[in-house]
């Protein structure tokens, strides 16, 4: 759940601050480039237009009136695209998280299927063909028909076979690959 809050957290911060939101979610370069970016659009875009100078002393109405439309519209869209980078970002995290826990899962998942192979290379399970009474199958019978397991290659990040030790787009082993 706290993934799927960081995103619009991170766009609502990006666009009361600019580079508020980015700064949450830990990337402090790209904070630092929006922020600049914007105070420095709407420096510059106000000593080009011929605007009356703004009294600071004034009330936030005061200067919100002072500035004309030809400054605030590209200052409002600059404020829009950070929040909307800001989104992005941290989608993409969240995206790249699950990636990482599927192919852990799928590691884990590896793993524990190769413990309960026999050690004589047959690699048959527990409970297998041969071993009469002695519980239930690994495999049902229709596993064989079914779609294989796909996982994410970290390599590559193209989906792959997860019964595979390499990925077979970019032929790198895959982790669970090394522990054999």
């Amino acid at each position: 759940m706290r993934r799927r809050l960081r995103a619009p957290v991170a766009a609502l911060l990006a666009t009361f601050v600019p580079g508020l939101g980015h700064a949450f979610l830990g990337r402090f370069g790209r904070a630092i480039v929006w922020h600049v970016t914007i105070l420095g659009g709407a420096v510059a875009l106000y000593s080009l237009s011929n605007a009356d100078p703004i009294d600071p002393s004034g009330s936030l109405a005061d200067v919100a009136a002072g500035v004309s439309p030809d400054v605030a519209l590209p200052i409002s869209v600059l404020v829009g695209l950070s929040a909307v980078d800001a989104y992005l970002v941290a989608r993409s995290e969240a995206a790249e998280a699950e990636r990482a826990d599927a192919t852990a899962a799928a590691i884990r998942r590896h793993a524990t299927e190769g413990e309960s192979a026999d050690d004589d290379g047959t690699g048959v399970g527990r409970g297998g063909v041969g071993s009469e009474g002695a519980g239930p199958r690994t495999e049902d019978a229709g596993a064989a028909d079914a779609e294989p397991t796909r996982v994410e290659c970290p390599h590559c990040g193209r989906e792959t076979d997860a019964e595979l030790d390499f990925c077979h787009w970019c032929t790198e082993p895959l982790p669970w690959a090394e522990s054999k």
